[in-house]
């Protein structure tokens, strides 16, 4: 019975990350001949919807099977990690086709590193909420504490560690290392360590924590030498970030932590408990992206003064997100990084197309998911009371 409730869960799973992938796609692929930008704006939302999938088909797959398969027993824990493996599997041939170099093999071992990170963040928060008691105490006091030991511990280097056991991480080529020795003497900024990841997306991102720089192949298949010495120079200004930003980046990174504390304070002050919450992750969440967005904006300055000659950072920019499909104005404003558009212009180069449009949040059957999901935890709550 087991193992047939596993299967059962894994397939709808499967099926409902595969159908909504497919339908989400359907507009991007009408616009095969469409500038590059119009094509990565019709692609943000269908992206969207397939991250947010992996979160929400789970919890929809238990409700169903609550709902409509009553009779069969649940094992909630081993049908939601089969549900959470389904919902994977089902974004397979999404990624394959927004990234046709992407191989199985590869995808099989990106997918299952990023869905460790994913989901792991979220089990660790549920366990502290568990184990959270509704009284203030010393033993609240420990599991606060082991929730943010772990969390600082991602955030100090453990992050790069698991890369590294997982092969996603590996020694740079001779190029990127005389690229990131040059830029560091003109900057004065010196890395920890360089690595090189593997994978079908061209990107760069430094660790201020543990002053670490990772590079991409594919970036360093499509970039030049003057590129990529542009992008060093971005990011090792995050590199060069005080200590003050970096702590502060630290107490940003812990936008859940409040959460944890929603049974004490929901004893203690009743129904304001959830609200105290709520207003503690608001604010974290919006000091972590101010801050964030003023070192983007730090960087973008420190590489366009960096660059040896007029619009390479630009040119690089602009390579990155229509490699990556990226759109070039974001969904709104709150965003981390400034709109490509602008910062292209900020860097020097006025983009030779007019200004997109932004991308629309998620598809239609994202939302369709939503309002399902909805109805159904509803209907829980109303069979309950």
């Amino acid at each position: 019975m087991l193992c047939a409730s596993l299967f059962v869960h894994l397939l709808a799973a499967a099926l409902l990350a595969w159908g909504a992938n497919w339908l989400g796609l359907v507009r991007w692929r009408r616009a095969r001949d469409a500038h590059w930008t119009e094509r990565a704006r019709l692609l943000w939302p269908a992206r969207a919807t397939a991250i947010g999938n992996l979160f929400l088909i789970p919890v929809l797959a238990d409700r169903l099977h609550a709902h409509f398969l009553a009779a069969i027993p649940r094992w909630w824990i081993a049908d939601g990690l089969a549900s959470c493996v389904g919902a994977y599997i089902g974004t397979f041939p999404f990624d394959r086709e927004a990234f046709p170099s992407l191989n199985f093999r590869a995808w099989l071992r990106l997918a299952g590193v990023s869905g460790l990170f994913r989901y792991a963040i979220w089990i660790l928060l549920i366990v502290a909420c568990v184990l959270m008691p509704e009284d203030f105490g010393w033993r609240g006091v420990e599991v606060a504490g082991g929730y943010i030991a772990v969390h600082l511990a991602l955030q100090c280097g453990l992050f790069i560690t698991i890369l590294r056991w997982t092969n996603c991480l590996k020694t740079p080529p001779d190029r990127l290392v005389a690229i990131v020795a040059e830029t560091s003497i003109r900057s004065g900024v010196i890395p920890h360590a360089i690595y090189e990841m593997s994978g079908p997306q061209a990107l760069a991102f430094a660790l201020p924590v543990t002053r670490d720089l990772v590079f991409s192949a594919r970036l360093l298949e499509i970039a030049t030498d003057e590129e990529i010495g542009a992008v060093v120079a971005h990011e090792l200004a995050h590199l060069g970030e005080s200590k003050w930003v970096v702590a502060g980046r630290l107490v940003g990174s812990l936008m859940l932590l409040p959460v944890i504390f929603m049974a004490p304070l929901t004893h203690w002050l009743g129904i304001y408990g959830p609200f105290v919450v709520f207003v503690c992750m608001l604010v974290l969440i919006q000091f972590g992206k101010a801050l964030s967005r003023r070192m983007e904006r730090r960087a973008d300055n420190a590489a366009v003064r960096a660059q040896l000659n007029d619009g390479v950072y630009a040119r690089a920019l602009e390579k990155l997100y229509r490699e990556n499909q990226i759109p070039a104005v974001n969904v709104n404003k709150r965003q981390t990084h400034p709109h490509l558009y602008d910062r292209m212009i900020a860097a020097g180069i006025n983009p030779d197309y007019p200004r997109p449009r932004s991308p629309s949040r998620m598809t239609l059957i994202g939302f369709v998911y939503i309002v399902a999901l909805a109805v159904l935890l509803a209907l829980t709550i109303v069979r309950e009371l």
